[in-house]
């Protein structure tokens, strides 16, 4: 038998049912929800004390509904001694998210790298509290198994540390590593066979093909650069003011995140140029994918097309060579060369 609890707490009661049990699509009457206040708080009410209590929570700014509230054609009324009179009913709780916003959190939340099972699951918990019971439903059949084991457990501080340096205009200093043939994670050594301390200028997180990358500047250098956060160990702020973005060359007015990543295709470094390349027009969906849809698009005969666009060379290097059955790249020569010689020292390999 539940404990009986002080009177005083029936208007959170109240209100934590219908968080609970309501949204939208699931409402609840009067009568219902005094049924749950006796099985969930062994708590007898009546139907005027629930009436009152919800108005008192209306009326204090929590974003509580019922039938005909928004439509006075939907409501139901009746006939009293005081005349025609509304009968408060389907009451439910509008969440701050709808169902469908926090799928997609969750989705990033699996789609992300680098955070361990408890971790993963911890966070879709808490997603999940903020809809009703009938929510944790629909997603109950998700696979959390989607990565293997978490080679760093430190992620989520160092994130926070990055957060933190990010705001106060701080840098950090971090190893940073490369998995092993064992499949560990190492720290990079310095010449001297030290462990390598790298101290960058934190700039903004951002996330590509399932990862979050740190996107910074190293103080002897005027360009930026990216880590995988997921590979930074003992990361800490320090009292050195970080360099402004605008310092920067190229980056005087600042950045606009969507142009640097398409003229970073997977965030291969580098100064960005201008590219034209030929292919077939079916490959428009893999173009958009990488490089956006406000390109330069020519369209040619046979099917084919000439595209323009914006992107360092390393990392239009190794996306043509991706696709180099596919495409070809027609300017500039320097890249043109550098992609023969790449294909031609593979080619090397498979026809010994």
């Amino acid at each position: 038998m539940i404990d009986m609890q002080p009177k005083k707490m029936i208007i959170l009661d109240i209100l934590d049912i219908l968080r609970k049990h309501t949204d939208e699509n699931h409402r609840l009457s009067q009568k219902q929800i005094q049924t749950l206040m006796e099985k969930e708080y062994g708590m007898k009410v009546d139907r005027k004390t629930v009436r009152r209590n919800i108005s008192k929570l209306i009326e204090f700014g929590f974003p509580i509904k019922y039938r005909g509230m928004d439509f006075e054609c939907d409501a139901i009324t009746r006939n009293s001694k005081n005349g025609e009179e509304t009968i408060l009913t389907d009451w439910y709780y509008v969440h701050e998210f709808m169902n469908g916003e926090l799928r997609l959190l969750i989705d990033s939340v699996l789609l992300t790298d680098g955070l361990s099972k408890k971790d993963r699951l911890s966070l879709i918990h808490r997603l999940e509290g903020l809809s009703s019971k009938h929510f944790r439903s629909e997603i109950s059949k998700i696979d959390m198994d989607i990565y293997g084991k978490v080679k760093n457990q430190a992620i989520i501080m160092t994130l926070e540390d990055i957060g933190s340096a990010i705001a106060d205009g701080r840098q950090i200093a971090f190893h940073y590593c490369d998995c092993g043939l064992d499949g560990e994670l190492h720290e990079k050594l310095d010449s001297s066979g030290n462990i390598k301390q790298y101290t960058v200028n934190p700039y903004q997180v951002i996330s590509q093909n399932g990862h979050s990358y740190l996107l910074c500047n190293l103080p002897q250098y005027d360009d930026l650069t990216h880590f995988r956060v997921d590979r930074i160990k003992e990361c800490q702020v320090l009292d050195t003011p970080s360099k402004s973005l605008r310092m920067l060359k190229g980056f005087e007015t600042g950045i606009k995140l969507s142009e640097y990543i398409k003229a970073h295709p997977n965030l291969w470094s580098g100064e960005p140029i201008h590219i034209t390349f030929r292919c077939k027009q079916y490959m428009m969906n893999d173009i958009a994918d990488s490089f956006g849809i406000d390109i330069q698009i020519e369209k040619l005969p046979d099917d084919m097309m000439k595209v323009y666009v914006q992107a360092s060379e390393s990392s239009m290097l190794h996306w043509a060579i991706q696709f180099a059955d596919a495409i070809e790249v027609l300017s500039p020569q320097s890249l043109r060369e550098q992609i023969a010689d790449t294909l031609r020292n593979a080619l090397k390999k498979y026809d010994s």
